[in-house]
């Protein structure tokens, strides 16, 4: 684990983990309804007081282990039964080449509802992403193959990847996947920062002593 983060609640909710200024919510919309609205990468109870936020690159085989060995426990005992929040952000690494754009499609089958299940069919995929095989998994998973390919090239998802990518390496955060796990206290995230593909065991060690603390 690595040092303390402590952000305001509403930018870990709205960005990621890194203390950037928030941006002004859209016309009409308050502070406190983008802080209520669940963003289609984040999953479980938005009143859980443990939040975890992963960072990952879509061409990782560690990430991609994480993915298919601990998230799905994860879901089963902390997150699907509201303890836990789970937020899903991009790091793709230099190294691979493929990782933007994957991160990219990702987030565009997340406008359609799809985000994890594009995310798992991109990992399982990762050999043959120089092939860009988005739309063919778009059309597997049933989702409007042409507004996911206008998604892909009007740059919308692509700058919320770079702002993910800004904010982890502002946390000092360099590797994949990394996350960052702590308990929201009144108005802040208190978290610390574990890398790399982790044992369940791990995790769960973690959220057991967070979830123990008087609230």
């Amino acid at each position: 684990m690595s040092r303390l983060t402590v952000c305001p609640l509403l930018t870990v909710l709205v960005l990621a983990a890194g203390c950037a200024a928030v941006p002004a919510p859209p016309a009409g919309e308050t502070e406190a309804d983008a802080a209520a609205t669940a963003p289609f990468n984040e999953l479980g109870s938005l009143d859980a007081q443990v939040l975890i936020i992963e960072f990952s690159d879509l061409q990782c085989s560690y990430c991609a282990r994480h993915a298919s060995q601990t998230l799905p426990e994860l879901r089963r005992n902390y997150i699907d039964t509201g303890k836990i929040r789970y937020a899903a952000r991009d790091l793709p690494l230099p190294m691979h080449r493929h990782a933007v754009p994957a991160a990219v499609a990702a987030r565009c089958a997340g406008e359609q509802g799809k985000f994890w299940e594009m995310r798992q069919a991109i990992y399982l995929a990762r050999g043959r992403l120089d092939q860009e095989p988005y739309a063919q998994m778009a059309g597997e998973l049933g989702l409007d193959v042409e507004r996911l390919e206008e998604c892909r090239r009007d740059g919308r998802q692509l700058e919320k990847v770079r702002a993910d990518a800004a904010l982890a390496a502002a946390e000092g955060i360099s590797s994949t996947p990394a996350f960052v796990i702590g308990r929201i206290v009144g108005e802040e995230f208190h978290g610390e920062t574990i890398v790399g593909a982790k044992p369940y065991a791990v995790f769960a060690a973690k959220i057991d002593s967070l979830l123990g603390e008087p609230r």
